[in-house]
């Protein structure tokens, strides 16, 4: 394919020359006649001060930063340099903050929607190469380079920066393509340059077009603020440039990006050793051209080099998960930092994160607590209108720092006088280097400024997210001095968004104030920053939920903060209910105080067992469900007369199975494979009642379906809660109580 322009990246390591024999190839090819736009893509914005005679030129992403992208306009970003060169510089924000690779990307985007480059025979992109990230291979990038020159010394750090370069544009080209145009030899007149030079260029393959001598004359033209080309009427200085230009203007021959390992090059570069394959890396002008013409080499022939150096290569080692097994939660860790810290409840929870991903964790809080509380009325607090917040980054943060919008957003929450402002940062202030944790200096004696670094999914998973919140705000707030407190608790580890979560705090709080103990602190639950930093004053904490995340909470409380946990947790079903308040009891000194609760409570079960019993006894119950212990459920049965024939478990975890702490019941269950052995059961044993996590079409039959809930709930009547459900399904048929959801499912999918 014909193309009437030539686009060349030049890259070198910094301070190796390259901004110098950029503008010089520039005003060369100028002077040949040619219209050349040189682009500047290193954040020094020096590129092309020669040629501008000095003067410095707006930079894209400061004219952006400051003007819409919609009103933009380029001649406000480009000067005209020596012989009519138009000079452009891309910019980047100041050194240590945000992302200069994001910032060339910005840039390059804007000129191609302004079409600036279809004016010109030659564009000239002037890259830094020491950074070889996706934002400064961007003009590496075969829709923009067409060649591409490496400008070196003979200094190995020099060559390391090319040989990187060359990895890249390998990764982008493989073996098909050929783009590399050659070596600008930059002097520095070190002891074995010349050697190591020829020797690198050698190795990978490479053609020396360019030798540009040690000279004063280069000095005196930055003195003067030109190029040599524009300072000199002739000399060798003059002399190089205007032959590279003579060159590309004829035609390039173009080679493939050859790289060479680190050891290779050492072995090259160092200590003068020919790699095994320099033998066939000899340059080969056959190998096609590409100048003003724009004849494509893109096709030409060339075996792969089996010893190139890639990108991103993992080995199976370094993917092999360590650690415990916990169950994955999919979700990123800014997810679930930020579904953990609402929950305390006097505090201003700030979002370091573009909006879109403030939004979608806010629904992921916000949806189940409306849905429930407007069609079912039950009420989860912190889910129905999160304090949350976020501080909106967009391109112009990604490139320059968000953190003066994360210092202006914490001072704004500061002023409302909250417990706590807690940040918690995403995917993108993490990938471009915001130091969040700078603002903790803007706290205040009495108002601390928490950081949580979740960094998105760079630092794991939702799971790892609530465990780095629950760890941070611990070491933040809790006050391992706070005198004691008689005769209170702190819940541990509640499940954070449930359905029954509030109603099992509400259960657990009337169960232990019927023995005179009361609730120091939820951690977390809806707690505020003063019941947090009180946490160690209590004499006991209770896990409520048993689980790896919160058995693994619970260790790191009693090693870090020395608290003394109940051996259980929150109870579920008449049985543990009533060992829970003995226990307990016994735990604070006052035995006797369980017995006249455990009585009120065994009159009403039994009330309410023999009201189910006419309805119930008799009825067969077929169980699927994951293994688990039952006998908070068996035991209601067993009061209704309710009788269980066939539980079959699906063992996930390939566990020994064990649903019940009874001897007589530890042969109820079998482990089962599949769903359609479900099936199979159903169908043989013509159940009453099919009970099931899991099961989402179960065959037709003449029986009721229910399922137990994932979060068990809290108390005496568990059991018999699910009970009353079964007795409400059969007096209303095989539809059951569904019937009661045909508004809700016609108003959210008819």
């Amino acid at each position: 394919m014909k193309k009437d322009r030539l686009e060349i990246a030049i890259y070198g390591k910094g301070g190796i020359g390259k901004s110098t024999l950029g503008a010089n190839l520039s005003a060369a090819l100028a002077e040949a006649g040619l219209r050349v736009l040189q682009i500047g893509c290193d954040p020094k914005h020096d590129s092309t001060r020669l040629l501008m005679g000095g003067r410095s030129l707006p930079t894209v992403l400061e004219y952006l930063r400051d003007v819409p992208a919609e009103s933009a306009d380029v001649s406000a970003v480009m000067g005209e340099g020596y012989r009519g060169v138009s000079c452009i510089e891309a910019g980047g924000p100041q050194p240590g903050i945000g992302c200069a690779g994001r910032g060339i990307i910005s840039a390059f985007e804007f000129l191609e929607r302004n079409r600036v480059k279809e004016h010109y025979n030659i564009v000239l992109y002037d890259v830094l190469g020491d950074v070889v990230c996706g934002g400064f291979a961007v003009p590496v990038r075969r829709e923009y380079a067409d060649a591409v020159f490496l400008v070196t010394s003979g200094e190995f750090m020099a060559l390391y920066a090319a040989n990187n370069i060359l990895r890249g544009v390998r990764n982008f080209d493989g073996d098909r393509h050929r783009r590399m145009a050659g070596i600008l030899y930059n002097r520095r007149n070190v002891a074995g340059e010349d050697q190591r030079v020829r020797r690198f260029a050698e190795a990978v393959g490479l053609p020396v077009c360019a030798e540009v001598p040690r000279s004063d004359v280069f000095a005196r033209a930055e003195e003067k603020k030109c190029t040599v080309v524009e300072l000199c009427n002739e000399g060798e200085e003059r002399e190089v440039f205007l032959s590279l230009a003579e060159r590309i203007s004829a035609g390039l021959p173009l080679y493939e990006a050859r790289p060479l390992s680190d050891e290779e090059l050492e072995d090259v570069v160092l200590y003068g050793r020919r790699p095994p394959r320099a033998a066939d890396a000899e340059p080969s002008a056959a190998s096609g051209a590409c100048g003003l013409s724009g004849e494509s080499a893109e096709d030409a022939g060339g075996a792969a080099d089996a010893g190139a150096d890639g990108f991103g290569a993992l080995t199976e080692d370094a993917a092999a998960p360590s650690g415990s097994y916990r169950a994955p939660l999919f979700g990123c860790a800014f997810n679930g930092a930020s579904t953990q810290a609402i929950h305390l409840t006097d505090a201003a929870v700030i979002a370091h994160a573009p909006r879109a991903c403030a939004f979608y964790t806010w629904q992921n809080i916000s949806s189940p607590g409306r849905r429930n509380l407007f069609n079912r009325g039950i009420l989860m607090p912190s889910a129905v209108s999160p304090h949350y917040e976020c501080t909106d980054i967009g391109q112009s943060e990604a490139v320059f720092g968000g953190m003066d919008a994360l210092r202006e957003s914490v001072r704004k929450a500061l002023a409302r006088r909250p417990g706590a402002v807690i940040v918690i940062s995403s995917c993108v202030s993490g990938i471009i280097g915001d130091d969040v944790r700078a603002v903790e200096d803007l706290s205040e004696p009495d108002i601390p400024v928490i950081v949580i670094p979740a960094d998105g999914d760079i630092n794991g998973d939702y799971m790892t997210g609530i465990e780095l919140c629950m760890h941070t705000l611990a070491e933040r707030l809790i006050d391992p001095d706070t005198p004691p407190r008689a005769d209170c608790v702190n819940l541990i580890g509640e499940t954070g968004v449930a359905n029954n979560t509030d109603l099992n705090f509400r259960t657990a709080k009337r169960l232990l104030e019927g023995l005179g103990v009361t609730v120091n602190c939820r951690f977390l639950g809806d707690a505020s920053t003063d019941e947090v930093r009180r946490l160690t004053a209590a004499p006991l904490s209770i896990t409520a939920v048993d689980s790896p995340d919160n058995r693994q909470l619970e260790t790191w409380l009693k090693e870090r903060y020395g608290l003394r946990f109940y051996d259980g947790f929150l109870p579920v079903g008449f049985r543990e209910t009533a060992e829970f308040l003995e226990r307990i009891g016994a735990f604070f000194g006052r035995p006797e105080a369980a017995a006249p609760v455990i009585a009120r409570e065994r009159s009403l079960f039994d009330a309410e067992a023999a009201r189910l019993r006419p309805i119930l006894q008799g009825k067969r119950v077929l169980m699927t469900t994951i293994n688990a212990s039952l006998d908070w459920l068996l035991d209601a049965a067993d009061a209704v007369g309710v009788e269980f024939i066939w539980i079959g478990v699906l063992n996930y975890l390939r566990q020994e199975i064990r649903i019940s702490d009874r001897p007589e019941r530890r042969d109820m269950a079998v482990e089962v494979s599949g769903f359609s052995e479900v099936s199979d059961r159903i169908c043989e044993l013509h159940p009453d009642i099919v009970l099931s996590n899991y099961l989402s079409d179960t065959e037709e039959g003449d029986y009721i379906s229910d399922n137990l809930p994932m979060g068990q709930t809290v108390g005496f009547r568990s059991g018999l809660e699910v009970m009353d459900r079964w007795a409400r399904l059969l007096q209303k048929g095989r539809e059951g109580e569904w019937t009661h959801d045909r508004a809700l499912f016609e108003k959210y999918f008819s």
